[in-house]
């Protein structure tokens, strides 16, 4: 085997690591964008599903919901605030007084 022809395999050698390690980076690029995308969506049904359980406690609760709180509520994307707003549905004494806690 010569000289050149063991540059040769070298060099071959060294586009087939470029291509397979372009091909695993391209690979786990997809994995961990499908992966975020997975979170966020269950984030955001999560988040929606509270909107929706404040918004039904308050209206059985005090026979509707003005608009300006239920835009207020559905402008939150904090889930802790929305978790602590769910829990305070429950405990205000009036819709003046939930209103307030929106602030």
């Amino acid at each position: 085997m010569s000289l050149s022809a063991f540059d040769q395999l070298i060099e071959e050698g060294i586009e087939k690591g470029i291509e397979q390690g372009i091909e695993k980076g391209i690979e786990q690029g997809i994995e961990q964008g499908i992966e975020k995308g997975i979170e966020q969506g269950i984030e955001k049904g999560i988040e929606q599903g509270i909107k929706q359980a404040i918004l039904r406690t308050l209206s059985k609760r005090f026979k509707g919901v003005p608009s300006k709180i239920e835009k207020r509520i559905l402008s939150i994307a904090d889930l802790e605030k929305l978790e602590e707003l769910a829990d305070f549905a429950y405990d205000c004494v009036t819709l003046g007084e939930f209103e307030k806690a929106l602030k």
